[in-house]
């Protein structure tokens, strides 16, 4: 009999994605200030409370404006390898970017997170978009985006055959041994001899996520993906999602729908939707739009004409997705799930464009407000048409989200029999399934 579909909910461990007021809304809370390391922990310990699949830690892989608004955490890897000594059963999903790594030290890095979390290490791969950032790397500017996925294509076919020509045996005398072989390596872009010198965890690799939005990422999801992390504002645009990635899977020779997609979601809930509505007017009043505004297209290389924050936006000088996803300057899906968000809402202000796009968290993902009980029904209507395996979720309020999250939602979702009652106990790699 197979095991019953869960909603999986994953983490999402970044203070980048919080609303723009939150740190003077958790002032203004009496919550206590927590230095950015002790945050890292906090997201760790609820994510073992709330019985969530993985955390999922994102990455910026350089400085984007100073005083930096997350308060500079660790790098992803570092700051999973602390958080695994604090958790038991959460998994623990970092961000590296295929362009700025090399193969054969990330696979060090990842497997020995996976060591120390006792096979509970993901990874997730990105290409990154920022020019800037490509400058610290002793690179004289970014790859364009064609050049980055066939990167990222060769950089996972090294980093899984790394980890895949490795094993623990028990030898004839009762030792348990490592055993690694080469992999002898000679691509277009690495020549990589091994082998590696990390010994497997008990699920043999991390898993590998990605964030494949564009034609390009989703082949290269679809190649090597275990997970994918997408952004749909709508019940039908996670169902066209879901039918461009399992053909792309075919493609590939796999199974379709054996790669759940996992869409981003900033919840804000309350004990009823008024209450939820003027909890976000109220952190909203602690931001001041104008000076954000030029970034909430500037992110994408875009420029938008305005003159007024509160004047309806001028959607006709939006670009079709398909006409700029070769030289977007930020994540494709992110585009197009803005794109999509300003073009269902005829007459949509610039400030509402600049909260949905930077100003109320999570980039441009769906935001859910509501009480406890709409978010519970919504996710079992996006649960029941099977197109998602879940959400990643970022608590845009911080601390006292998450746990108004665990208390009155988890519950009501287990109740409802869309959650595991209990934690996982599985390595990563065996939880995703559909």
């Amino acid at each position: 009999m197979p095991d019953k579909r869960y909603l999986h909910l994953n983490l999402v461990a970044n203070d980048i994605n919080l609303h723009q007021g939150a740190y003077k809304y958790e002032q203004a809370q009496a919550i206590p200030e927590r230095s950015t390391f002790e945050r890292l922990i906090e997201y760790g310990t609820f994510g073992d409370e709330g019985l969530f699949t993985a955390l999922f830690v994102g990455d910026i892989p350089g400085l984007n404006g100073s005083p930096a608004f997350d308060g500079g955490p660790a790098e992803p890897i570092t700051a999973l390898t602390a958080i695994a000594q604090h958790t038991r059963h959460v998994g623990l999903i970092a961000t590296a970017s295929t362009t700025f790594y090399d193969p054969y030290n990330l696979a060090r890095l990842l497997a020995s997170l996976d060591q120390a979390s006792d096979g509970r290490a993901g990874y997730n791969a990105v290409t990154s978009v920022i020019d800037q950032f490509a400058l610290n790397y002793s690179l004289t500017g970014h790859l364009d985006r064609e050049a980055r996925y066939d990167r990222a294509d060769e950089f996972l076919q090294v980093l899984r055959a790394l980890w895949n020509n490795r094993s623990l045996r028990r030898d004839a005398d009762g030792l348990t041994r490592f055993y690694a072989d080469p992999i002898n390596h000679r691509g277009n872009l690495f020549q990589v001899e091994g082998a590696l010198n990390i010994a497997p965890s008990r699920q043999g690799r991390p898993l590998i996520a990605q964030a494949g939005g564009s034609g390009a990422g989703v082949r290269v999801a679809a190649k090597h993906a275990e997970m994918v992390f997408t952004n749909s504002s709508t019940r039908d645009s996670a169902a066209e999602y879901r039918a461009n990635l399992d053909k792309a899977l075919m493609e590939q020779g796999r199974t379709p729908g054996s790669v759940p997609a996992i869409p981003g979601l900033i919840p804000y809930v309350a004990r009823t939707a008024t209450e939820a509505d003027e909890r976000l007017r109220e952190l909203d009043s602690y931001v001041n739009w104008e000076p954000i505004a030029p970034f909430a297209l500037g992110q994408f290389g875009i420029e938008v004409a305005f003159d007024d924050i509160n004047e309806a936006f001028p959607t006709a000088q939006l670009p079709v997705p398909a006409d700029v996803e070769k030289t977007i300057k930020s994540t494709f899906g992110n585009y197009v799930g803005l794109y999509n968000w300003i073009h269902e809402r005829p007459g949509v202000t610039v400030r509402e464009v600049v909260a949905q796009a930077v100003g109320r968290g999570g980039a441009t993902h769906r935001k859910f407000v509501g009480s406890y009980d709409d978010l519970v029904d919504d996710f079992a209507a996006w649960h029941g048409d099977g197109n998602v395996g879940g959400f990643n979720l970022m608590f845009a309020a911080g601390a006292q989200s998450i746990r108004e999250f665990i208390d009155e939602v988890v519950p009501r979702l287990i109740d409802r029999g869309i959650y595991r009652s209990t934690p996982h106990e599985k390595p990563l790699r065996e939880r995703f399934g559909r």
